[in-house]
């Protein structure tokens, strides 16, 4: 289940920075064409604003496998390891249901749009619809990885996440090996 979720963010986060380059073309063109034309070329900030939102929607999850989101350890780093875990499994439910109640949310405004053909008017007529099952696919994707979270986090396991990993990568490169060792004290004498 693990190396599933793992696939679907990982693809989603593919996805999201094709949109950030989406949106930095666009931008560029608009910006371009703003600064030589004097007007602002049709459709460039419709594309810019629909990339964004596929950009920040599906990388929720790519977030929360790696522990890249926000967390703020200033109080759990000074917890015991029982009430730590106990904080780990609340917080992950907590995200669980809230993610759940968006994804429910969002999965009723998309039909909505989609039934009334949802469109946003600008310089050109852009369809919404599709950004709401943007949004509703990363919080769909956000929700199961907060579900695996919490079997994890009840099975001893911990959270996905290099936070910790990359630490301690980190940590052993930082520490010198017996041969880079001699070789330094080589170089200094």
């Amino acid at each position: 289940m693990e190396k599933l979720i793992r696939g679907i963010a990982r693809t989603l986060a593919v996805l999201s920075a094709a949109a950030i380059v989406v949106m930095v073309i666009a931008i560029t063109i608009d910006v371009f064409v703003r600064n030589t034309t004097g007007a602002s070329l049709g459709g460039m900030i419709e594309i810019a604003e629909t990339a964004m939102v596929t950009a920040v929607a599906f990388g929720l999850a790519w977030a929360g496998v790696n522990g890249e989101h926000v967390a703020v350890t200033l109080l759990t780093d000074r917890f015991g390891p029982r009430l730590a875990k106990a904080t780990n499994i609340f917080v992950w439910i907590l995200t669980a249901f809230y993610t759940g109640w968006l994804s429910y949310a969002n999965i009723l405004n998309s039909i909505e749009a989609t039934q009334f053909g949802e469109i946003r008017f600008g310089l050109v007529q852009w369809p919404m619809y599709p950004m709401r099952w943007v949004l509703t696919t990363g919080f769909i994707s956000l929700f199961l990885v907060a579900l695996f979270n919490v079997y994890r986090s009840l099975t001893d396991k911990g959270p996905m996440g290099f936070a910790d990993e990359v630490e301690a990568a980190l940590a052993d490169e930082t520490l010198p090996t017996e041969s880079t060792a001699t070789t330094a004290e080589g170089e200094r004498q």
